[in-house]
């Protein structure tokens, strides 16, 4: 009799398992193919962590910035920064030490853009600090923007914008613009 029983349980469970298997392998629709040219296409953007990026001009290091995270977008020519840490290079030999929280860097361009709690340090003196900063190689311009302020010798500038060269030498200070002399 517990033989019946067993035997009966077995016979069940395979019965059970085959029509699980059954409706699985039989059941619902077959896979939609899509063949290349259909009107699909896919992106591919490679991301790196804890990378340096740097761009050189006829062998002489423009600049460089140690990143958190680079994806790298070919579809715009864009690569996205996070975590930035790096060098502005000057022509003089001097250099910008700058910080941001992202930015971004043409992969054709030497340009870049920088946002988020930016800090800029020149190395000779001066201090820089915005929401966004931009920087156009070729013409050397830097525009700031967003609670912008420059300390720069005994000088304090603040504006909602402004716009310089590297140097810091000639500044152009836009909405409640502001400069001090002296003082603590």
């Amino acid at each position: 009799m517990k033989n019946n029983k067993v035997i009966l349980s077995v016979v069940a469970g395979i019965a059970i398992a085959g029509g699980i298997i059954a409706w699985l392998m039989l059941g619902g629709d077959k896979p939609i193919t899509i063949k290349p040219g259909d009107g699909v296409t896919a992106q591919i953007n490679a991301s790196l962590k804890n990378s340096v990026v740097k761009r050189e001009k006829d062998g002489k290091l423009l600049w460089e910035f140690t990143v958190a995270e680079v994806v790298n977008d070919k579809a715009k020519n864009e690569a996205y920064l996070k975590g930035l840490k790096g060098k502005l290079y000057r022509s003089d030999g001097s250099f910008i030490e700058m910080t941001a929280d992202k930015g971004s860097a043409g992969l054709k361009s030497n340009d870049f853009a920088l946002e988020g709690n930016i800090k800029a340090v020149l190395n000779t003196g001066g201090e820089l600090y915005a929401d966004k900063i931009t920087w156009n190689q070729e013409k050397d311009i830097i525009r700031a923007e967003g609670n912008f302020k420059l300390y720069k010798d005994s000088y304090t500038a603040t504006a909602a914008s402004a716009e310089t060269t590297s140097a810091f030498k000639h500044m152009k200070l836009k909405g409640n613009a502001k400069v001090e002399k002296g003082g603590e």
